[in-house]
């Protein structure tokens, strides 16, 4: 069930300060909003409670550590039952290469970025993941030449008073 949790000028700020670098120690942090650090650890608690950060982790450049290739795919299911779409979620959930998985609208069904380490590594994923599946009717592959732009943060209004945010709880 989902509810409203509200968010103060503060707590963007922290969140915008966070996505930037998430080390930053929070006494840092607390100058930077003009609150204590009791008072900043426990509103950056309280939204990890809230479900509002989900994570803390390290953003690692695949394309430094040799993984040079990104294929975008559309796929599209031959049966589209809830259970069959269900089993291919949690497969797609399993496969290491495959970077993020949405359901999507249009033509397709879902639309997969997978990065691998080169075309072989790719065409490996794709008989086993894909074209092995026994469920896939269709896929379609679009390799990226350049990336224009890739950014994680959510850019937060720090000026309104209050925004009021959905979490699941």
């Amino acid at each position: 069930m989902s509810k409203l949790h509200t968010l103060d000028k503060v707590d963007r700020k922290l969140l915008n300060l966070l996505q930037k670098d998430n080390q930053t120690p929070t006494r840092t942090l607390a100058d930077k909003v003009h609150i204590s650090q009791p008072t900043c650890l426990r509103r950056i608690r309280d939204m990890r409670d809230a479900g509002i950060i989900s994570a803390d982790v390290a953003m690692i450049d695949p394309f430094a550590l040799g993984y040079g290739m990104l294929a975008f795919l559309e796929v599209s299911l031959s049966n589209q039952s809830d259970e069959h779409m269900q089993e291919f979620e949690v497969r797609m959930g399993k496969e290491a290469e495959v970077m993020q998985c949405y359901f999507v609208s249009g033509d397709y069904d879902y639309f997969l970025v997978v990065h691998v380490v080169d075309m072989d590594a790719y065409y490996q994923f794709v008989r086993r993941a894909i074209s092995g599946s026994g469920n896939v009717r269709h896929f379609q592959s679009r390799f990226p030449m350049k990336r224009a732009k890739f950014d994680t943060r959510i850019a937060f209004d720090e000026k309104s008073a209050e925004v009021q945010v959905r979490i699941e709880k």
